[in-house]
């Protein structure tokens, strides 16, 4: 039976398949890998999409209590949450992806805005981008090991920055030659 997953679904999934997890572990993980740079998950909803997944039957808990703690629902991945997984992955790497972007929008609804309050604007966007971009450098320089998965997703977001660095310049470039005209 084909599923048609969210991005989050897929996310917690694929972690609740790599370890079983209670959902504090999981937010955990999702920090530690800094995840939310690139897929949107709120602490509260991984509580529900973790509940979506069990009412699929793609994961299922266990009450579960280790030394003191209270007890927890620790997730565990089913069989047709491992196919599910297969299938949401394969399709995620082989599909085109469209974007929605706030630069899109942003540009779209600037009709009320001066060439001069444009261009500060992505200027200011440019330097984050820069920033963000020098970060991203950073953490794929220090990543250590096999971790293909980890070093893949970095890089790809160094080549979205880096993407954007180009567009904005391009973008600057044109507002101050349309402005001086």
């Amino acid at each position: 039976m084909p599923y048609n997953l969210s991005n989050i679904e897929v996310t917690l999934l694929s972690i609740v398949n790599e370890k079983p997890s209670y959902a504090y572990e999981i937010d955990k993980i999702i920090k530690t890998r800094e995840m939310r740079r690139w897929v949107r998950v709120g602490v509260a909803s991984i509580y529900q999409v973790l509940k979506k997944l069990e009412n699929k039957k793609l994961v299922y808990s266990q009450k579960e209590k280790e030394g003191r703690m209270p007890q927890r629902k620790r997730y565990y991945a089913t069989e047709a949450g491992k196919k599910a997984l297969v299938e949401a992955s394969k399709r995620r790497l082989s599909s085109l992806e469209w974007y929605y972007l706030d630069l899109n929008v942003g540009l779209e609804a600037s009709d009320l805005l001066s060439p001069g309050e444009v261009g500060d604007c992505l200027a200011l966007r440019l330097a984050r981008v820069r920033s963000n971009k020098k970060r991203l450098t950073d953490l794929y320089t220090a990543e250590n090991g096999d971790r293909f998965k980890k070093k893949a997703v970095i890089k790809n977001l160094i080549s979205f920055r880096e993407a954007e660095e180009n567009f904005l310049q391009e973008c600057i470039q044109l507002l101050s030659s349309t402005v001086s005209d």
